[in-house]
């Protein structure tokens, strides 16, 4: 017999012996249960990093397949919409200036109107918004009272620098008599951004440094202090052709012209 063959049979009797004992059994069975255990916790464990990691790929801001790159942080990537703004007063402190033109509205009692009339070249026109100077007569800045997009910028012979700011809904905010305005045709602002500030112009000399503001829907100009704090819902609609002709017009229709 080999020295190979020995250690078989030696090994066969030995195993025999082991089998014997109560307790071998059951201790062979344990280690094949904590064998297979382990394997399966750590399949599990690599499956589900491979699902984080595809996770954390879906929503990569460097991921290209992203139909919209996430928000970075900058606060100017996405510019504020007017939808749940409400009118504000153009101003950036209301308290440091005073109404001293105010809107014409045939409702009103006629001893209420005088504010409401503005004297040019020996005619008297209906107010479209209202004025508003410094108790100092000295010039402040002007601020947009909603956001919105600049739609107009320009000089005019009659109403000063003028700046035309469009919203939602075909509303416009109109800012006249400023003086070196900081915006230019198509810029995007936010509510509160300064816009100029106020001068003077030739059409309302007498109001001195001012600020002349008007809100208009579809056209038509509304009263702006009754829809401060009010959002742009609350504006009516208004078709200008069922509007009636105003006394401007029927004294003096070029004129009329021009103040559009």
């Amino acid at each position: 017999m080999s020295n190979h063959e020995e250690k078989q049979e030696t090994m066969q009797v030995k195993l025999k012996r082991l089998m014997k004992n109560r307790w071998a059994v059951p201790a062979i069975y344990l280690g094949l249960a904590a064998v297979v255990l382990t394997t399966f916790m750590w399949i599990s464990s690599t499956g589900t990093d491979v699902a984080d990691d595809e996770r954390e790929s879906e929503f990569d801001i460097n991921n290209p397949n992203l139909d919209t790159p996430l928000d970075d942080g900058d606060e100017d990537a996405i510019p504020v919409t007017a939808t749940n703004e409400v009118f504000q007063y153009p101003v950036l402190d209301e308290n440091e200036v005073a109404v001293v033109g105010t809107f014409f509205d045939r409702e009103t009692p006629s001893e209420d109107q005088e504010q409401a009339f503005i004297e040019y070249n020996n005619y008297f026109y209906t107010n479209k918004g209202i004025d508003l100077s410094s108790e100092e007569g000295e010039s402040f800045d002007v601020t947009a009272a909603m956001s919105g997009t600049v739609v107009k910028a320009e000089d005019d012979a009659l109403f000063g620098q003028v700046v035309h700011i469009e919203h939602d809904e075909d509303i416009v905010t109109i800012y006249q008599s400023l003086e070196g305005t900081l915006v230019e045709v198509g810029q995007t602002v936010r509510q509160g951004d300064v816009i100029g500030r106020a001068g003077r112009n030739l059409y309302n000399s007498d109001a001195g440094v001012h600020l002349h503001f008007e809100i208009r829907k579809d056209g038509v100009p509304v009263n702006p202090i009754a829809y401060m704090e009010q959002p742009m819902s609350a504006l009516p609609s208004m078709d200008p052709e069922t509007i009636a002709e105003t006394p401007e017009a029927e004294a003096n229709p070029e004129e009329a012209q021009l103040m559009q």
